[in-house]
């Protein structure tokens, strides 16, 4: 089993970007050493079967990184066996300054989804696989587990290995301040509540519909986040043009500085002790990952920090 690790988890809110498989490497490595050393915890690589796959991007940003931790968040439960996923894992963490593996059902698995009781299991045999490996390191990775539902939430957080519970186009305080109730629930107050929003700093909003419409339905489905939005899956599936500005408000963070400011403020004020800032970032991923380095994070660090 996993022992202490030499990043402990801080008392104050957390800060972290993800990467969709979409970008080359040269803007991943951008990214990557704009947010290193600077309030920044980790940086993700979303498992997406339609692009790069995240274990490579992860493995090759590692070597270039000297404070955060980086890693696959989520992979699907079913898409590596727990021996790959743990070989993988205890590699990576020997290249950065620490490791992170989120595990989930699995967006874009079809038939191969996993169920409930298949992530818990999966999880449970990474972690032993791992403390089998001989040339592990002494910093141990942080494992996560990718859910937007209660059921596997809970289940999760019985695991005492598992540091945090990611949940994708999280941006609504309400269902976050549910979930954080739910977490506290099985007695692990310690564990991360980890918002996952789709992020795009300003005015123009058509990327991130975009994204929104493409990934919704496979990242959140038809999940009680989803009705806790006060949207029909059907009207999802049919692209209502009623259900844009619900998308919006309750599973992004879009506009200007100050409105995700205030946004990702309202999440933690709920209960999210984490925000990793999601695709599509901006216009300019690079750009908008120095906006939210400089504008935004030292705002929401000085609050609460």
């Amino acid at each position: 089993m996993f022992v202490s690790s030499s990043f402990p988890v801080p008392s104050q809110a957390l800060f972290s970007v993800a990467l969709e498989g979409d970008k080359d490497f040269a803007t991943c490595l951008a990214v990557a050493k704009t947010i290193d050393g600077n309030y920044f915890y980790s940086l993700h690589f979303y498992e997406h079967l339609p692009w790069r796959p995240a274990w490579s991007l992860s493995t090759a940003v590692a070597p270039y990184l000297k404070h955060i931790r980086v890693g696959p968040v989520t992979v699907p439960a079913n898409l590596y066996s727990p021996a790959v996923n743990a070989r993988f894992l205890a590699y990576l963490n020997t290249l950065a300054p620490g490791a992170v593996l989120g595990v989930s059902r699995g967006a874009y698995m079809g038939e191969k989804h996993a169920t409930i009781s298949e992530v818990v299991e999966k999880v449970k045999m990474i972690v032993e696989e791992y403390s089998r490996i001989s040339w592990r390191v002494s910093s141990e990775p942080e494992v996560y587990v990718g859910t937007s539902g209660p059921k596997l939430a809970r289940a999760a957080a019985s695991l005492d290995y598992v540091k945090g519970i990611v949940v994708d186009n999280l941006a609504n305080p309400r269902y976050a301040q549910y979930l954080r109730n739910i977490i506290d629930e099985t007695g692990r107050k310690d564990i991360q509540l980890i918002a996952r929003p789709f992020t795009n700093i300003g005015e123009d909003m058509d990327k991130l519909l975009e994204a929104l419409w493409s990934y919704v339905p496979e990242l959140v489905g038809d999940s009680p986040m989803l009705a806790a939005a006060g949207i029909e899956y059907r009207d999802l599936l049919a692209h209502e043009p009623s259900v844009e500005e619900k998308m919006v408000e309750n599973l992004a963070l879009g506009g200007d500085v100050d409105a995700i400011v205030e946004k990702a403020a309202q999440l933690i004020r709920a209960g999210v002790s984490h925000i990793c800032f999601g695709h599509p970032l901006g216009e300019n991923p690079v750009e908008a990952v120095k906006m939210l380095r400089d504008r935004v994070v030292p705002v929401l660090v000085e609050e609460f920090g």
